[in-house]
């Protein structure tokens, strides 16, 4: 042979080696340490649960035993229409109910023979301008309390995207990291004080701009550009007096990319002399991860033994270019300059 022709051997022996070192870094890195570890981890929504549809043993925290007090959002049959009142009290007799419509939003059909009998209870409820109206439990879902707080782990879109119209009231400035093509970022905006949603695709962030031109999108990557980052977390709380944040990154992603970008996220606002507030509610779209979730909950939907099944998710494995993309996507981590 030619000396200037490679060997195939050598040449196939080289990638080889290539992929050791990819998977040998990964392994140097496969402990990544839990995010919002005071929080209170649920699998809102498992595979096996109906398209759109909640898990039955997590159901109950938005639909069962509405008090005097608590807030709620109510079905306007449409996503941008939901409101917020006030629950004063079961309904009087005699009181007049809810004007309009009362067909269910599809996000109770499936629920609603679970959870809600024949004969579903009237509530009393006041709207923010004051007004006092009677409305069917049925069409009521219960607005989830900053304390605790919660990371909710969903398994679809159209779930997720119910979260966004339920889960959000006017006081709320959002976050949305995998803002994509934008239909959930202007389901939140409709309902919250402020709305940013960021993406790390140009093609993507100019679509959003062009279907949603009331809304504000930004270029960005969360792994590369973190001091923007916090700028846009920063105007976010200025601008608002509860902080929540949905992602949707999954995609091809593997679980461990999912579980990355949550401890990146997290170190936002948790880094040393950081003075932005923490997130009252993560909201999270991936299939792996509820997948994992799911085989990991007790019968509340909490996640057990959440140390182990952490390192479990985040641990790296699958193809050699995913294995490439995490090992990047880690050294990113480290290298992120702290908080200001």
């Amino acid at each position: 042979m030619e000396s200037g022709q490679p060997s195939r051997k050598s040449s196939s022996r080289g990638a080889e080696d290539t992929v050791d070192e990819v998977v040998a870094t990964a392994a140097q890195h496969e402990s990544c340490e839990l995010p919002f570890a005071t929080y209170l981890w649920q699998c809102a929504q498992t595979p096996s649960d109906k398209h759109g549809s909640f898990a039955s043993s997590w159901c109950h925290n938005l639909f069962e035993h509405f008090r005097p007090g608590e807030t709620v959002a109510v079905d306007n049959h449409s996503n941008k229409r939901h409101c917020h009142a006030t629950v004063l009290a079961p309904r009087p007799e005699g009181l007049s109910t809810y004007p309009g419509p009362v067909n269910h939003d599809e996000l109770f059909v499936g629920l609603r023979r679970r959870i809600m009998q024949a004969d579903q209870m009237q509530v009393l409820l006041q709207s923010a301008d004051g007004r006092i109206f009677g409305c069917s439990s049925g069409r009521v879902v219960r607005v989830l309390p900053s304390s605790p707080p919660r990371v909710l782990v969903v398994y679809d879109t159209t779930t997720y995207r119910r979260l966004a119209k339920t889960q959000v009231g006017k006081d709320d400035g959002i976050l949305e990291v995998g803002s994509s093509f934008g239909e959930c970022t202007s389901i939140l905006a409709s309902h919250a004080a402020v709305v940013i949603g960021v993406d790390n695709s140009s093609k993507l962030v100019e679509e959003s701009c062009r279907r949603y031109p009331e809304c504000r999108f930004e270029l960005l990557d969360c792994f590369k550009e973190p001091a923007p980052l916090r700028l846009l977390c920063a105007e976010i709380q200025q601008a608002s007096s509860n902080f929540k944040l949905f992602v949707d990154i999954g995609g091809d992603r593997m679980t461990s990319g999912v579980c990355h970008a949550l401890v990146v996220l997290e170190s936002l606002w948790c880094g040393p002399g950081s003075r932005l507030k923490q997130p009252s509610l993560v909201v999270v779209k991936s299939e792996g991860l509820s997948e994992a979730a799911a085989a990991a909950c007790d019968s509340q939907s909490s996640i057990c033994d959440m140390a182990n099944w952490w390192q479990t998710c985040a641990k790296p494995s699958g193809s050699r270019r995913q294995l490439k993309k995490q090992s990047h996507t880690t050294e990113m981590l480290k290298q992120m300059p702290a908080c200001p």
